[in-house]
Order: structure tokens, then C-alpha cells, then sequence
């Protein structure tokens, strides 16, 4: 046996220890990997072999309240994935060249998302059925691998602009991002599935395997309280009225007092929202390209924003409801007494604040005239009486310092006085709907109040939540907040609003078939030369068993018409409350035969003092208007129309006294119109009107735009039938 040295020994020996640590250190981590990390490897394993693709749930469906009107539906489209490591190598500019041809997209931008190093990528969304087709075929036709052609989601809006501040809209990921989309978007958009394949290390699916698909969970469908049919009559009016009178943009809030529920809000100018990225005015579309993005931006979020109760004003005289209701629960005044004295104006510290009809004073007033004549006045005095504390207990009560709830994203918070620091010229006024400023909807819901009896309600969009399988998920129910007045002062309150139309500063909201109430306003936003107008009215129908409040607002009018809420705003209102309360089948007021029975003689008060005049009117049911400014014992020299003829009652009389030039207003061109639009339009200008038939105007025996004496009497003939109109 050959000798062998120690230090060989020694060397063989500590290899063979180093052999075995090293066995057992190998051992040990194929231990560690097998059992420890098992999962771990496992599932790192399992992810390099395969990809998930989503497939997107079907977001729910938006009703209108009768649930058979869709207003926002998901339909059925499809998405142009791609592997890029997949595509054929060799083909991938030729690839991209066809997509494009189809897709009629960029060429270079496929191209470039075909080259990524991203394990999937997509090409195109929103693909038609015919374009889908086209891309399968060439895809089956020429051996294309890497590329798949999946189902997607296309969220629409089959009426197109109809109620787009409220629905809102979604973004391209059919995530909500305004309205109804937006406040509801969990319930809406469902949980999304998917579908997992297999890949080799190449990055190409493997044939022959059998892909995993976990099914989508649908969103939940939604009812909205809005009635399509009710929302379309206030588009109508709503656009008309914008555009007639130039102003920069108008509202229009309708809810159910005894619920709270919101039966219309409209805002215009509108938009699409199928098309929510486009801008929604030519002088928008014209000045486009030159604007940056953050100035586009601004714009688009301007159009979206549901100025009902997004954008708080100075409302005006529609606010005096809240300083009357004060008055009558802090016992300060009596409704009928006349402890009221408008001069023209109130003295407040050096302050000279003038009534609106300051260069003929309203003299000797109760706070029920006070409502009618909407006199500044009064409110000042009322206010004075009360305090500041007591007045702004009442904007506490009335939840005006807080947003009303409504289930809605974006709603703002009313701009009241701290009543630590509040002046008696900041409570003078605040008293008639100045130097504060409230939303749209707030004043739905104070009207809403003395509608009900006295009960403030929260305003909602939303009854019914349910599932796709058409079981009920969720019922909402309406909410009383609180009793914020007594029975006894909401009919008081009530009583005068209905005055207020049938003889006071809101008569153009008059109509036939039904006795509403209603105020009217103009708000002031600024002073001077930079003043926005605010053209404001509110109305109630029917007075005696309330169904709608009605509010509509008219930012900076600038056609010839002027400003004035109840000029503007009543016969809106007016025509609007009539055609919606006979939709929704509410009884008349009045039978037609009653309407014509209700022609009374126009009084002789020629040669009558101004005060037995008025008070002559009254008990016949007509109301005065004067050429100028009188006093108590002013002599009438003139009338128009003369005594003897017969109107309906609440019609008005055009008085003068000797010297007085002959005021003429313009007659309106109300052909083709309903009759009550036309009589709301002859009584904002000043004219009577006789109406001949029912229906639709076809004649009219004075010559639209002819100038003629205020108080004059024109005659319209009506037909029932359309095909009767030119």
C-alpha cells in the first residue's frame, strides 16, 4: 500500500467534511424551499405561468320613478387587448397597420403598445360589434396569436342632455364621476370577475388548457324619485326662458312637500353625457383651441356643476318667507294688523334703504300686504321688532347655515351672518333676502315647510336601491327633520302666498284651472356697476292641497324684459305647475264652466278716490295698476278697460289720474302656445286677455309685437286639436 502523508489526510478529511456540510446546507434549503416556502414558490410559479384578464361587471341601471323609463344603461361592447410578447414577432408593424385600418386609429400608437415589456396591454376600448368582427377575422384568418378581442361595458344615456346635472356621468375606467353616478358609484358599479390562462416561459398562452373564469358581480339598478315625463315639461320652459331673456344660465327645482322627494332639477345651459368632454356652447366650441388646459378644465367643471345646489345667491324676497315665519311664532306681529309704514324707505343707523317702490310708497300695510306688495319695508320693521337673536334662531331652525342632505355630491352650505358680529344693517337686509345667500333647493325646502303644515323635510333623488334580480335591496324612505312652525302660522303664511297671486306682485303666475301661491324675487349679487340680477319665483299648486313647490331662478337676465322675477319667472311657473299637476291627474280647482262663470263686470271707479278704488277692485276681484305715483285721495280720471265689459276675476285695471301719459305695453306673440301660457304672458305685460275654446292658441285678433294701452283686452281663439295649427 502506497504511503500517504498526514497532511493528505488531513486534506481528503476536510473535503469530506466541506462535502458533507455542504450536502447537508443543501439538504436543508430543499427543506426550506419544498416545505417552509412551499406556498410562496408555489404561487410565485403559478403567477409567472399565468395571467389574469378582468372582466368588468355591468354597472346598474338608472330608472326614471315610474321604473320603465331608463335614463342610464351599461350595454354590451368590446375591448382590443394584447401579449405583447405573444404577437407575432415578425409581424407586429403589418399587426398594427390592420388595427389601425379597423380601428381607424394611429398605426404608430398600437405599434408602440405592441412593443411594450408588459405582459398585457390595451389596445382600444368602446369597440363597436362590426369593428370587433372585422379585427376577429383577421385575427383567425392570418394566424395572428397575441391578440384577443374581450368583452366590455359602454355606459349610455338614452335621452342624450335630459337630466345630465343630476345622472351625471362616468369616466372611461365606468367609474362614476358626477351626479347620481358619482354619490351612488358603489352601489352602481358592481364587483368586477376575471379570467385566468396559462403561459409558457415565452410569454405565449399554452394550448390545451382549460381557463378559469370567476364571474362578475352585476352593480345594483337604481330608481330615481325624477319623473322623466315631469323633468322633460321643465327642460322645455326651463332652455326657452334662458335664452329668451339672455340670461347667463337658469334653474329649476320641483319637489313633493309632504316627502321631500325631487320630481324635476334642471339646469341650463345643459350638456351630454354621452359626450361629457365636449364642450356644451358654440362660444365655448369657438374659443377651445386657444385655451389651455387648466382653462378648459374650469370650464368643463363649470358645465358639469348642478348649479340647483352647487351655487348659493342672494335670493331676493323669496327669503321674506323665513322673516315672516319668524314673526308670526314669536308672537312679535299679527298677520291681518296694520302696524306696518312703508315711506319709501327705512332709516337703518345712516342708512337710507329703499323699498322697490320707493317713488310710490306703499303707505299703511299689514304683514300680510306686506308679503303681496313685497314690500322692503315691512321686513326692516318685522326684523326690528324681533332682534337679532330671535331672527337668527330661525335661520337655525330652518337649517339655512347647513346643507339640506340631499343625496348628491357637490351640494354648498348657505352664507348667513355670525351673529356675534351681525349689524342691525346686516339684519335690516337679511330680512328681505340681501347680503345672505342660500341654493335653489334650500328654498324648495323652506317652501316645502309652510306647504306641509310646518315640517321641514330632507330632499332626496333616490327611493329605490335593488338588485339585478329585481328583488328590493333597499326602500328609501322620506325624512321629517323637524317641526319648524305651527300648523296655525304655515296657513297663515299660505293664505297671504295665495294673495300675493291673486292680487299681489306674483299675479303673472296666475292660472286658470288652479289657485296656487307664490312669491316672487330679485336678488341682487354685487353692487354697481358690477350687479347680477337674480330673476326668482317661487310657486306652490294646488294652494289647497299641495302637491309641488316650484322654484326657478334666472341668473343675470339681459334681454328686454328686464329682471324682475315676476315678470320673468311667474308666467313660467305658472304654465309649468298647470301642465305638471294635469299630468299628474290632479283635480282642477275649476270646471270650465266655473272658469266662465267667474267673469265678473269691471267696476266703474272713474272719478273714485285711489283708496275707494282699490278697495272697489278688491271686492270685484281685480286688481289696479297705476301710471304713476298716487296718494290715498288721488282722483281716477281713467281706466282701462272700461266699466261694463266682463273678465275673469284677477284681472287688472290700468288707472291714471289727470295729466298721466298713456302707458302701452307690447302684445305678445302667443300663437301655437297653450292657453294658459298665453294668459300668464298678456298678464306679465299688463294686457287682459279673453280666451275663446280651450287648448292651443290659433288666433289672436291684435297683431303680435303692436303696441297698445295697457289694461287693453285681447281675444284668443284656441283648438284642442294640433293639426288645426298652421
Amino acid at each position: 500500500m502506497p504511503y500517504v502523508s498526514i497532511n493528505t489526510k488531513k486534506r481528503v478529511l476536510v473535503m469530506l467534511v466541506l462535502c458533507i456540510v455542504g450536502m447537508v446546507v443543501l439538504f436543508g434549503r430543499l427543506v426550506y424551499i419544498q416545505i417552509v416556502k412551499s406556498e410562496y414558490y408555489s404561487q410565485k410559479a403559478y403567477t409567472q405561468q399565468t395571467r389574469s384578464k378582468s372582466v368588468e361587471a355591468k354597472r346598474g341601471t338608472i330608472y326614471d320613478t315610474t321604473g320603465e323609463k331608463i335614463l342610464a344603461q351599461s350595454i354590451s361592447t368590446n375591448i382590443v387587448n394584447a401579449v405583447p410578447n405573444s404577437v407575432n414577432k415578425d409581424k407586429k408593424e403589418e399587426i398594427a397597420q390592420n388595427l389601425a385600418d379597423i380601428l381607424q386609429s394611429d398605426k404608430d400608437e398600437i405599434l408602440k403598445k405592441l412593443n411594450k415589456k408588459t405582459s398585457s396591454v390595451t389596445i382600444a376600448t368602446k369597440v363597436d360589434q362590426e369593428k370587433s368582427k372585422a379585427i376577429l377575422e383577421y385575427i383567425n384568418n392570418n394566424d395572428i396569436t397575441g391578440i384577443s378581442v374581450d368583452e366590455d361595458m359602454l355606459r349610455v344615456y338614452p335621452y342624450g342632455t335630459l337630466l345630465s346635472h343630476v345622472l351625471g356621468f362616468v369616466g372611461t375606467d365606468n367609474q362614476g364621476l358626477a351626479g347620481v353616478e358619482a354619490y351612488y358609484d358603489s352601489e352602481l358599479s358592481g364587483n368586477p370577475g376575471k379570467i385566468v390562462a396559462s403561459f409558457d416561459g415565452g410569454g405565449r398562452e399554452t394550448p390545451f388548457t382549460q381557463e378559469q373564469y370567476i364571474a362578475a358581480e352585476d352593480g345594483k339598478d337604481i330608481v330615481l324619485t325624477i319623473d322623466a315625463t315631469i323633468q322633460s315639461i321643465v327642460e322645455k320652459y326651463l332652455s326657452k326662458a334662458v335664452e329668451e331673456n339672455i340670461a347667463e344660465y337658469g334653474s329649476i327645482v320641483i319637489m313633493r312637500p309632504s316627502t321631500g322627494e325631487v320630481l324635476a332639477m334642471a339646469n341650463y345651459p345643459t350638456f351630454d353625457p354621452n359626450d361629457p368632454f365636449t364642450p356644451n356652447t358654440q362660444e365655448l366650441k369657438d374659443k377651445w383651441d386657444d385655451m389651455t388646459v387648466t382653462q378648459r378644465s374650469e370650464e368643463l367643471n363649470k358645465m358639469w356643476r348642478n348649479k340647483a345646489i352647487s351655487d348659493t345667491q342672494e335670493p331676493g324676497s323669496t327669503f321674506k318667507l323665513i322673516t315672516s315665519v319668524a314673526a308670526l311664532e314669536e308672537n312679535v306681529v299679527n298677520i291681518d294688523d296694520k302696524t306696518f309704514y312703508c315711506a319709501g324707505y327705512v332709516k337703518v343707523g345712516t342708512w337710507d334703504i329703499k323699498c322697490w317702490r320707493y317713488y310710490n310708497p306703499h303707505g299703511s300695510e299689514s304683514l300680510r300686504e306686506g308679503i303681496m306688495n313685497s314690500c322692503n319695508p315691512v321686513f326692516m320693521q318685522v326684523s326690528q321688532r324681533m332682534g337679532i337673536a330671535s331672527f337668527m334662531k330661525y335661520i337655525r331652525a330652518f337649517n339655512l347655515d347647513s346643507k339640506t342632505g340631499i343625496d348628491l355630491p357637490g351640494e354648498a352650505t348657505g352664507i348667513m351672518h355670525d351673529e356675534k358680529t351681525m349689524s342691525d344693517v346686516d339684519l335690516a337686509t337679511s330680512s328681505f333676502g340681501q347680503t345672505i345667500q342660500i341654493t335653489s333647493i334650500q328654498t324648495a325646502v323652506n317652501y316645502c315647510a309652510v306647504a306641509n303644515g310646518g315640517y321641514l323635510v330632507q330632499p332626496y333623488i333616490v327611493r329605490e336601491i335593488k338588485s339585478g334580480s329585481g328583488n328590493y335591496d333597499e326602500q328609501i324612505e322620506s325624512k321629517v327633520l323637524k317641526q319648524i312652525m305651527s300648523e296655525t302660522t304655515a296657513s297663515e303664511i299660505m293664505s297671504a302666498l295665495v294673495d300675493t297671486v291673486n292680487y299681489g306682485t306674483a299675479k303673472s303666475a296666475k292660472i286658470s284651472d288652479y289657485q296656487i301661491a307664490g312669491k316672487t324675487a330679485t336678488g341682487e349679487n354685487g353692487r354697481g356697476d358690477n350687479t347680477k340680477y337674480l330673476a326668482g319665483f317661487v310657486g306652490i299648486g294646488p294652494a289647497s292641497n299641495p302637491e309641488i313647490v316650484v322654484v326657478m331662478n334666472l341668473y343675470d337676465p339681459k334681454g328686454p324684459s328686464g329682471h324682475g322675477g315676476a315678470t320673468l319667472c311667474g308666467p313660467v311657473v305658472g304654465s309649468i305647475i298647470d301642465e305638471v299637476l294635469k299630468y299628474l291627474d290632479v283635480q282642477t280647482d275649476y270646471t270650465v264652466s266655473e272658469t266662465e262663470n267667474n267673469e265678473v263686470v269691471i267696476p266703474n271707479i272713474t272719478g273714485k278716490t285711489y283708496a275707494e278704488a282699490k278697495q272697489i277692485a278688491k271686492d270685484s276681484g281685480f286688481t289696479l295698476n297705476l301710471s304713476s305715483e298716487f296718494s290715498d285721495d288721488t282722483i281716477i280720471s281713467k281706466q282701462v278697460p272700461k266699466s261694463g265689459a266682463s273678465l275673469v276675476a284677477g284681472s287688472s285695471i290700468m288707472v291714471y289720474k289727470d295729466g298721466d301719459e298713456v302707458q302701452k305695453a307690447e302684445v305678445p306673440d302667443v300663437r301655437n302656445r297653450t292657453a294658459t301660457e298665453a294668459i300668464n304672458y298678456f298678464r306679465g305685460v299688463g294686457l287682459n286677455v279673453r280666451v275663446e275654446g280651450t287648448g292651443y292658441v290659433l288666433t289672436q285678433d291684435v297683431t303680435p309685437y303692436e303696441q297698445i294701452e295697457k289694461g287693453s283686452i285681447v281675444t284668443i281663439k284656441c283648438v284642442d286639436d294640433l293639426s288645426e295649427l298652421p
